[in-house]
This record gives structure tokens, C-alpha cells and sequence, in this order.
């Protein structure tokens, strides 16, 4: 092939194809993750919770929380993948370890326990944290990152710095009254000494320097190299210095306790935007949005995916990408708001709580307790606050949302690990599908909730209610709203692969089904507290919000007797993006976040909204009673009394689900079953058989008080999904239209 001279030049003057956003973003020194890696030239899984430390000029580190060793050290990037990052669903980022590393380590506890073992005795079907010891965190000093985990009680703090050669690895051990035993290397080919202080094997060298650590051979594997620390009643400082291709030299040791006080800012920029407020002023409810700082130094990609306000001015941001933002501003007209990078490198954070000015972020390895320990806005120390948890390496086992109860103890939601496509699960890990009660000093965890597909988010009740969406998929046959008490705890939700320990458990019907067009893909709940009734609500009404259709929802229990019931109608307001975390402010008005990922109709990658009431009439049911012949509906409004009592203003449908085996449901006749369709449903997927009933409304009538409606419906009788919609006005001509979707179970007198 032959090109002209003039097509080369046109080639040249084009502009080089745009860096794919996460080959840009600046994550930071450390990156927590879920990472594969190559070793002995096959690519494995390195570290289900992993921390990939930038050692800088191309020099990486991984360290396992779970098992507390150096993973690999190598020269190198990634090769990227993951959900969060490129949208690939079931591939791990993997660390490009292949060629230039310094050593590798095999899985396995990293530390000997009390008996000299290094046996990992872990359950071998889900891994987890080794018992003998426990990650504690890490402190940031400026770029270098300093680890703090315990050892047979004995706390240990260590710092991985690179050099020209190699990695040296600073220790800072506790006294201690018995001898500890550190994994110091586990190369493929016999180690041979190289002085006292040095051993070496296949071009790797180790070397000690400080004081208290000898180097040896483990017994019986001679490509296994033990750091031994002998008995010690005051502290020890030591290096272990690697070096392939040369020979290691003997390191003295840094000051790590003083890299643990907090050091000079990364992220010292602080930007600034403002909000856009509404000009509706017919509405009851207008949305004002907060700009992000989309346009940042560190090119990061904002799509925040919890939040809390720290007092009524500021407010913290959690991003799924692993950053942490502070906004302040937030009193007032919104006009100047100004933004601090406060964390980076988390792992999915999806929930963010602040306890007594404390943050509390949610990933997919532990809930962290940031720091700011100098006090220049930024964390200088990831507390691990709770890791207790199982991860697997599955890329939909989201860890959703982060709430506390009256008593202070945090609740998060764990996803079941659906596999690619979205039909069966991977191997269930003992947490998968739960919803999770976390001790509020992070000493204990129980199991409140099981059998969760996708649950999105959750809810914590002003009463300790419990609640989640869901997400259509196996024996999930569409969105709904689960809601238990806190006495009705631990409760089945429904899919069979994630029961956990509630095996013989019954099904726990939802409060209300939700169809796919209300309902694809479920976010959080949320309560109007007392004294907010300036929102256009009553205060201890629930909300739920839509993901998928960027849409929140009033919910209207209507529970008669033990049996729980209810339904959802929508609130007129208009987001950015989708809905997932909502909480109410001081001031009374609603703050409400979400992103797009995907299965959203979200119009924008991700936006903040402030939602406010402007008093205007709210035009929506307040209250649904279930009767024996149809329905009631309390309006706030006095009605118009020809349309209210015209039946013809009414349309009704009710229809069922199959709760099976296949993913999500069709939908079926209550009126006329068809009972082989429905067992159809249990063997193959049956999203296009659509049977409604349409029913009639035989009866309305405006009650006394001008405000609420007795409907009859020709029929009437349980079914999984009713939709009632209505054509009406007030007394002073508005209109009031609006669809109710219900879930009945029982009916009422």
C-alpha cells in the first residue's frame, strides 16, 4: 500500500487519540483494590483486598490486608480492567508484575501465629483475614505510606520505600516477649547465604540492617526465607533490603512513628463552583444543583455514591472510584462553593456516614475512619475500622450504602456475586447478599438480612426499621421495597443462592413489588425526620429511591393486621442524574446524589441536588388504606366533587409474578391463572408473557372530609401488583394525576 506525501501530512496534523480517563486520574500512593498479578508466569489472583503502593518513578508494591504480606514488588503500571474503571464486568485490575519485579511471595499469612506457623488456615473455599493478625490501617506522610497492623498482639508499623536496586521495607515492632516471625521472600529457587546479614537465590538478595531480625531458611523449603525476631522488651527497628540482579545492601532504618503524625498535603488545591438554583416557583418541590468539580488537577472522575453532612455548612462525598471530597457552602444560596480533596485510592466506596465529626467511608474491604491529624484537610490516617467481612473476587459484589441506628451501630448492604450477564452466581462467600450490623466500635458484626440479589442500597428506620431496594434478576422477580422491624431481624429476602445460615427461613415478602417501568434497579430509603415537615411530608415517612429511573418515590404503607402492605407514588421532581443516597438537611430541604453505571436512564454521569418545598400543594395521596371491596386515598386537598365520584376519573390493573429459579418475571393474570404459563415461568424466562387484568371501577366516592376517595374495584382481591391511576382537580383547579403501584396482601373491612 502506496501513501501520497499530502495523506501522511493530513495523518500527522491530527490529534493524537484521547488517554482513556483512568490511564489519567491520579489515585494517589495507595490504590486499595482487588488485583490479579503474574506469577511463575501464570496470572493468578495477588490480593482480594489489596493496597497498591506507588513507590514512585514507576515502582509499585502490593500489600495484602488479609494475609499482611508484600505481595510483589515490581517496576511497572497495570493492565487495566474492573467495573469501576473500565466498565469490563468480571476481569481484576492485574499489577504488570510479569517481567520487572523484585519478588514475589506466595498466598499465605505473612506473619508467623504464636506457634511458629505459617500455615494458612483459613477456610480454603473464601480465604479471609488470618486470625493471629489484624490490619489496622495506614498512615500517609506526604507520599509515603506507612502500614499498622498487630501481630500475635504486638502492634508493627512498616513503610516500603524504593530503591535504585530494589525495595527496602522499614519495620518499627512493639516489645514483645516472644519470638515473631515475618515471610521475608518466597522465590522459586533456593536461597544461599550471602553474608550473615544477606541471603540470596536466582538474582534476589536480602539483607538486614537495624537491629533484632535474622535471616534464615524456613525448614523444609529452602526457597522460603524467615525474618526472625527474637524476644524484645522495648522496641525494635529494622530493614529488610531486596535487590535482584545485585547484591542487596544493609539499610539503616527511618523514623516511621514520625510519619505517623501526619505530614504535608497532596491534593492542596481547593476549588470552586456554585449552585443553580430553581426559578420554578409553581412546583412543591424544585431541584437545585450543586456543581462538581468535574475540571480537577488529579483528573479524577467524580461519580459520588454516598454522603453525609459534617454540619450544616459541609458536607463529605464518597465517590465509587475511591475518593473522598469535602464541599462547603451549603447554608445560604449556594453561590460560592468551594471543594477539598480529602481522601483518594479507597476500594468502591458506596457509603459514607459521619459519626461525632468523624467520616466513616464504605468499601468493598472495610469501613475506613479517616483522620486529618494535622488539620490541613486531608486524611493522614485510614483507620481500619472494621474488615470482618468476606470479599470474593467477583465483580458485582457491591458493598452498598452506610447508616446507623438510635444505638449508633453502622448497616451496610453486601450484593450477591451475580456473574457476567447478570443469570446464576459465582461461589457465595459467607457475607454475600446480607444486609450487615456492625458494633458501633467495630467489634462485632451480625448478619440482619439474607437473601439479597442487588439490593442497591438501604434504609435505617427513626424506629430501627430496616429496609432495601432490590434489584430484578434469579428469584428476584422485579424491584421492590424489603422492610423488616428491627425485632423480625435476621429475615430471608428471597434469593435462594444467598440464604447463609437461614436455611430453613420462610420468604419475607416485600412491603411492595415495584415494575420494571417504576423500578429497574433500586437505591436507598430515606425518612423524614421530626421537625421537617416544612418538606411538604409528615415527618417519619419513608421514601425510596430509584437508580435506575432517577426517580423518588413516596411510600405509602397500608398494612392491615401482622400482614405488611403498601405502595409507591412518585414525587414531581426532576434530577440529573440518578437517584441513590439521599438526606435531609437542617434547613429542611432533601440533598440527594446519584451516578450513572449502568442499567440507569440517568442524563448525566453523576450530579447533587438539593431538593426543596415551596409550598405549593403537594397534589399527592398522603395515605392508602386497603378495604374489602378496593381502596382509599387521603389527598391534602379538598377534591372536586363531580370528578372525585365519577368512576370514569379511575383506571385500575393488577397482575402477579413468578418468584422462580430464572431471572426476573413476567406478568400473570390474578383473574384468569394460568397455571402453565406459571410453571413455564420456573423453567425458562418468561419477561414476555404479559398478562394485565384491567379492572373496573364499579364505585367512588368523596368522603366527608373532602379530601379522601373510597374506591370499589370490580374483584377485588390480593395480587403481587396493583396499579390504580386517577384524573382529578381541587377545589382551585389543579390537577391532580398521578399512578399508584401497590402490592396487596390482605384486605381490610
Amino acid at each position: 500500500m502506496h501513501l501520497s506525501l499530502a495523506t501522511l501530512a493530513l495523518a500527522a496534523a491530527l490529534p493524537a487519540a484521547a488517554a482513556p480517563w483512568y490511564e489519567e486520574m491520579q489515585i494517589g500512593p495507595a490504590w486499595s483494590s482487588s488485583f490479579a498479578g503474574t506469577f511463575d508466569g501464570q496470572k493468578k489472583i495477588a490480593a482480594i483486598k489489596g493496597i497498591l503502593v506507588d513507590l514512585g518513578d514507576g515502582n509499585r508494591a502490593l500489600f495484602d490486608t488479609e494475609t499482611l504480606r508484600v505481595v510483589t514488588a515490581y517496576k511497572g503500571g497495570v493492565h487495566w480492567a474492573s467495573t469501576p474503571w473500565t466498565g469490563v464486568h468480571g476481569d481484576l485490575i492485574r499489577v504488570a508484575n510479569e517481567q520487572n519485579f523484585t519478588f514475589n511471595t506466595a498466598n499465605g499469612p505473612g506473619w508467623a501465629d504464636e506457634q511458629g506457623s505459617f500455615d494458612d488456615k483459613r477456610p480454603a473455599e473464601f480465604g479471609g483475614n488470618i486470625t493471629h493478625a489484624q490490619f489496622k490501617g495506614f498512615y500517609r506522610h506526604g507520599s509515603r505510606i506507612v502500614f499498622e497492623y498487630t501481630v500475635n498482639g504486638t502492634r508493627v508499623l512498616e513503610h516500603l520505600q524504593a530503591t535504585p536496586g530494589g525495595l527496602v521495607r522499614h519495620f518499627e515492632v512493639a516489645a514483645h516477649d516472644k519470638p515473631l516471625m515475618l515471610l521475608a521472600a518466597d522465590d522459586s529457587a533456593d536461597f544461599t547465604a550471602a553474608a550473615d546479614s544477606a541471603k540470596s537465590a536466582a538474582g534476589l538478595s536480602i539483607a538486614t540492617g537495624g537491629s533484632g531480625a535474622v535471616l534464615s531458611a524456613a525448614s523444609g523449603k529452602a526457597s522460603r526465607l524467615i525474618a526472625t525476631l527474637a524476644p524484645s522488651d522495648k522496641p525494635s527497628s529494622f530493614t529488610l533490603s531486596y535487590a535482584r540482579g545485585s547484591e542487596a545492601k544493609s539499610t539503616e532504618p527511618l523514623n516511621v512513628v514520625e510519619a505517623t503524625k501526619g505530614g504535608e498535603g497532596i491534593w492542596k488545591d481547593i476549588l470552586t463552583t456554585k449552585g443553580k438554583l430553581s426559578t420554578d416557583t409553581t412546583s412543591p418541590w424544585v431541584t437545585d444543583t450543586l456543581q462538581l468539580p468535574i475540571d480537577n488537577p488529579w483528573k479524577s472522575n467524580l461519580r459520588f455514591g454516598g454522603f453525609d453532612f459534617i454540619d450544616e455548612d459541609t458536607a463529605a462525598l464518597a465517590s465509587w472510584n475511591g475518593d473522598v471530597w469535602i464541599v462547603k457552602g451549603l447554608k445560604g444560596d449556594l453561590s460560592k462553593l468551594t471543594w477539598k480533596r480529602h481522601a483518594a485510592g479507597l476500594f468502591e466506596t458506596l457509603g459514607l456516614k459521619v459519626v461525632d465529626g468523624s467520616i466513616y467511608v464504605q468499601g468493598r474491604d472495610q469501613i475506613t475512619r479517616l483522620h486529618d491529624l494535622n488539620g490541613d484537610g486531608e486524611a493522614d490516617h485510614f483507620e481500619c475500622f472494621f474488615n470482618q467481612v468476606s470479599v470474593s473476587p467477583n465483580f458485582h459484589e457491591f458493598a452498598f450504602d452506610l447508616q446507623t441506628d438510635s444505638d449508633g451501630n453502622f448497616y451496610f448492604s453486601k450484593a450477591a456475586p451475580v456473574r457476567s450477564g447478570g443469570r446464576g452466581f459465582d461461589p457465595i462467600y459467607p457475607h454475600h447478599g446480607t444486609v450487615l450490623k456492625v458494633a458501633k466500635d467495630g467489634s462485632k458484626v451480625d448478619i440482619v438480612a439474607t437473601g439479597l440479589r442487588a439490593p442497591g442500597g438501604l434504609g435505617i428506620g427513626p424506629n430501627g426499621e430496616i429496609t432495601t431496594g432490590e434489584n430484578e434478576g434469579t428469584y428476584q422477580p422485579c424491584c421492590k421495597i424489603n422492610f423488616i422491624t428491627k425485632d423480625q431481624a435476621p429475615a430471608f429476602f428471597g434469593t435462594e443462592a444467598s440464604r447463609q445460615q437461614l436455611k430453613d427461613a420462610p420468604y419475607t415478602e416485600p412491603l411492595c413489588y415495584l415494575p420494571m417501568d417504576v423500578d429497574n434497579s433500586s437505591g436507598s430509603q430515606v425518612w423524614v425526620p421530626k421537625g421537617h415537615n416544612g418538606f411538604g411530608l409528615q415527618a417519619g415517612e419513608m421514601l425510596h429511591l430509584s437508580y435506575g429511573k432517577s426517580s423518588v418515590y413516596r411510600v405509602l404503607p397500608a398494612s392491615n393486621g401482622d400482614t405488611l402492605q403498601g405502595g409507591v407514588v412518585k414525587l414531581p421532581i426532576q434530577l440529573a442524574s440518578s437517584a441513590m443516597r439521599a438526606r435531609f438537611h437542617q434547613d429542611g430541604s432533601m440533598y440527594l446524589l446519584g451516578f450513572r453505571g449502568w442499567q440507569t436512564n440517568a442524563a448525566s454521569e453523576c450530579a447533587f441536588h438539593r431538593v426543596r418545598y415551596t409550598g405549593a400543594p403537594t397534589l399527592l395521596p398522603e395515605k392508602m388504606e386497603i378495604t374489602a371491596k378496593g381502596l382509599r386515598l387521603h389527598f391534602r386537598s379538598k377534591l372536586d366533587e363531580e370528578l372525585a365520584n365519577d368512576p370514569e376519573s379511575y383506571t385500575a390493573q393488577r397482575w402477579d409474578y413468578v418468584r422462580g429459579p430464572q431471572y426476573g418475571s413476567g406478568e400473570f393474570s390474578v383473574d384468569h391463572p394460568d397455571a402453565e404459563a406459571r410453571k413455564q415461568a420456573l423453567e425458562k424466562e418468561s419477561q414476555s408473557h404479559r398478562q394485565r387484568d384491567n379492572v373496573a371501577v364499579t364505585a367512588a366516592r368523596l368522603l366527608d372530609d373532602g379530601k379522601t376517595v373510597e374506591l370499589e374495584l370490580d374483584g377485588h382481591k390480593p395480587s403481587m401488583q396493583l396499579k390504580l391511576s386517577w384524573d382529578l382537580e381541587d377545589l382551585d383547579g389543579g390537577i391532580l394525576q398521578g399512578d399508584l403501584h401497590a402490592t396487596v396482601r390482605k384486605l381490610g373491612s
